[in-house]
């Protein structure tokens, strides 16, 4: 197979400090970086547009959050394979909008919610002896405030905008959605629409889940994993697992406590090595499917703060 050319549109830290890094390790991407605000040696284009020059095989969005809909749906329509960062958009109907223009297309279209391509979930349930055996899932995650609210408001990028797709592939991985019932409490900004903390209460009456999501405390990413014989705890950085280093797990049984370190992997890597084989068959329906059921779990959740 030809190398595939990968134009990044935007240059964000996620791009800067893990991105770049894990797509360097694939030789069958060549890539190149256009932003608009940035300037170093990184840089190719200046304008979004001006990347198409490039001839790219992929695009990959990484703007604001507010700026994810509109790109995203510029390139569809102009016949390229499209990835961006969470979240893809704001609602149901533009996520089901946007899948659309590409299975019309044939196109390729996914959300980076990536944490999950990491082979230590696939450990864990083996060490819990599978799926079948979580009886409670709990997570914490959790970023100190660093934006004004007003570019909170601007880029649409509070507490619900950011983490809500963490929580929707949580709650799409581990529990049933025929059986499904959820519920969310939250709290916001003083006198603003904007949503600094919430808090997720999902069971499929088998599997229940709590998740703690907060951009207003003191920074911690953690998951937590039970079954009646076992507690399995992911103490540090779950939502974003260093590629670079081994990964401490902490496992309960009997009332003993054992840790257990994880052999480093690379979610990122991972993913896009899905995304190649998926560009290869030809066939997105994987991706499509993914986008569409944490689309329905979040629009159900925005309901319900509006």
């Amino acid at each position: 197979m030809k190398k595939i050319k990968l134009l990044i549109i935007g240059y964000s830290k996620f791009v800067e400090k893990r991105l770049i890094k894990s797509i360097k390790k694939i030789k069958k991407i060549d890539y190149r970086v256009c932003s608009k605000s940035k300037k170093n040696k990184m840089i190719y284009y200046k304008d979004y547009l001006e990347g198409l020059n490039f001839k790219p095989d992929l695009v990959y969005i990484s703007l604001t959050n507010h700026l994810h809909y509109k790109y995203a749906k510029i390139f569809l329509k102009k016949g390229y394979n499209v990835i961006v960062d969470k979240p893809i958009t704001d609602s149901l109907k533009k996520t089901s909008e946007l899948v659309k223009i590409a299975k019309s297309k044939n196109l390729l279209l996914s959300e980076s919610t990536l944490f999950n391509y990491h082979s230590i979930f696939e450990k864990i349930l083996k060490i819990l002896g599978g799926k079948k055996n979580i009886e409670l899932l709990q997570s914490n995650f959790n970023i100190p405030q660093t934006k004004s609210l007003k570019k909170i408001k601007m880029t649409k990028s509070d507490c619900f905008m950011d983490m809500s797709p963490y929580a929707a592939a949580i709650i799409r991985l581990y529990t049933n959605s025929k059986n499904l019932k959820i519920d969310i409490d939250y709290k916001k900004f003083p006198r603003s629409k904007n949503i600094h903390s919430f808090y997720i209460f999902a069971s499929d009456q088998k599997i229940r889940y709590f998740g703690n999501f907060s951009h207003n405390r003191e920074y911690l990413s953690q998951i937590i994993f039970y079954s009646k014989r076992k507690v399995v705890f992911l103490p540090h950085q779950a939502f974003a697992l260093s590629p670079q280093k081994n990964i401490e797990i902490i496992i309960k049984e009997k009332n003993e406590y054992k840790k257990l370190f994880i052999k480093k992997d690379d979610c990122i890597l991972n993913y896009f090595i899905e995304v190649i084989k998926s560009m290869t068959n030809n066939n997105f329906l994987k991706f499509y499917n993914l986008l569409i059921e944490d689309a329905k779990i979040r629009d159900n959740l925005y309901k319900k703060i509006k």
